[in-house]
């Protein structure tokens, strides 16, 4: 493997886990006035009851989903990192995980996109599609089939030499 390479992604791969990290510091911070404050987009706990569920439901399906993408985004950086410094650039254990992602992808990009509309609606619930969720879905599927692809072909490199 090139050494500076392997170098570069690994210093990519410390900066994404602090990026992750920093990720569910502000996520924290953000849940915790979105349901116990009283200014900009939080939980009107004094609305009507459907729409108290509904809100809550949306933010509970968010931040679940966001806490499971944070993870698996981590748990991929440091199998990243853990198979560079074994020599492997393509760890098999990260296959599972990337498929894993895509539909945790799309129901976290499906919960932000109508969070900030849930906090501030007065009346019945509405959920709206746009092509986020499909269009991030679905590029993280192609990744997801293009490392495995990489994860195959390093492995009949390594049987070859």
């Amino acid at each position: 493997m090139n050494e500076h390479l392997t170098k570069t992604l690994k210093w990519l791969s410390y900066v994404a886990l602090t990026f992750c990290s920093i990720w569910f510091v502000f996520l924290c911070y953000q849940s915790y006035h979105q349901v116990f404050g009283s200014t900009g987009c939080h939980i009107h706990w004094e609305a009507q009851q459907s729409q108290v569920l509904f809100v809550s439901s949306l933010f509970l399906l968010y931040v679940l989903s966001t806490l499971s993408v944070i993870g698996v985004c981590m748990t991929f950086f440091v199998n990243t990192i853990k198979g560079l410094r074994q020599g492997e650039l393509f760890p098999k254990k990260n296959i599972r995980l990337i498929f894993v992602a895509v539909p945790l992808i799309f129901l976290q990009t499906v919960a932000a996109d109508n969070l900030g509309q849930a906090f501030i609606a007065q009346g019945p619930a509405v959920i709206a599609l746009t092509s986020n969720p499909f269009v991030q879905s679905l590029i993280l599927l192609v990744f997801g089939i293009l490392y495995k692809m990489g994860c195959q072909v390093a492995a009949e490199h390594d049987l070859t030499v």
